[in-house]
């Protein structure tokens, strides 16, 4: 099975007799014509690990990289944030070598987590300690066969069969962010990230409402407005993720760029708009 093929299949399902959500194909067209005259945001990359200890550390954060808040996105908990994860992650590693005992940084992690109070817990603790056994070997797998003729999608599929809280989301946000985060950082699966579905979570329809480029029906953006939680697989919430990741193909198709490029044209202006987002408790983004 092509699970990137899955994934649009999924998407194109439910955006065909949409109740909820619709997409505006002129507002594609206009939103194309802005980006053609920008040049793709470059995410800064400091990291002075090795090469291995990013993409492990990488592999680990994606695991968890999910819901910071309880019911409203404004009540975090010692205000956890992404940002706030990656810190601790990186603290976790802070004594790490290749020789080291990686079951000993999942630990450190999960005992700041707790002491953090993170959203979701149990479902972290759960997904960290999936990582134990394979995740070095993963990561080795993959820096030395990711040149080679090894594609993306074998490792789509060597993820999700070792790591299934990587499979637990329909639409995989989680793990194609991971694969996009390497191409950020190292350039790697440059071709591919020209057809990889776009990790749809809560910021990226929330950009594309406010270019008009999807709208709500009445009860929906009534629910979103009120902050009322869209409950996980609803049908509400399945259309805005469906047309997030078809508007932004369409997006990739009429402008050449990449999934993590439009990602990040939409992404890094979310603060720009204070318009709320739709509000929904799970670990899948």
């Amino acid at each position: 099975m092509n699970l990137v093929e899955n994934v649009y299949d999924i998407s194109e399902s439910f955006m065909k007799k949409p109740k909820y959500v619709t997409i505006n194909p002129q507002e594609i067209s206009f939103i194309c014509k802005d980006i053609d005259k920008q040049t793709p945001a470059k995410f800064p990359n400091n990291s002075e690990d090795s090469e291995f200890k990013t993409c492990l550390m990488e592999l680990v954060a994606g695991s968890i990289n999910y819901c910071y808040w309880y019911g409203s996105s404004k009540i975090r908990p010692n205000k956890s944030s992404s940002t706030k994860m990656y810190k601790l992650v990186k603290e976790s590693f802070r004594y790490y070598k290749e020789e080291h005992d990686f079951s000993d940084c999942i630990e450190i992690l999960v005992k700041l987590l707790s002491y953090e109070g993170f959203p979701l817990l149990r479902e972290r603790i759960t997904h960290l300690r999936e990582l134990k056994m394979n995740g070095e070997m993963f990561i080795k797998t993959l820096i030395s066969l990711h040149s080679n003729s090894r594609s993306l999608i074998s490792f789509l599929i060597l993820m999700v069969s070792r790591f299934p809280g990587y499979a637990e989301d329909i639409f995989m946000k989680r793990a194609f962010l991971f694969f996009a985060q390497l191409n950020r950082i190292y350039g790697w699966f440059e071709e591919e990230m020209k057809e990889l579905p776009v990790p749809a979570d809560y910021q990226v329809p929330k950009m594309l409402q406010h270019f008009n480029i999807i709208s709500y029906n009445k009860e929906l953006q009534n629910m979103i407005d009120n902050e009322i939680l869209i409950p996980k697989g609803s049908l509400m919430e399945c259309e805005i993720r469906a047309s997030t990741i078809i508007a932004c193909r369409e997006i990739c198709k009429k402008t050449g760029w990449t999934m993590p490029q439009i990602d990040g044209y939409f992404w890094l202006r979310r603060k720009e708009v204070t318009t709320p987002f739709h509000l929904t408790i799970t670990s899948d983004y």
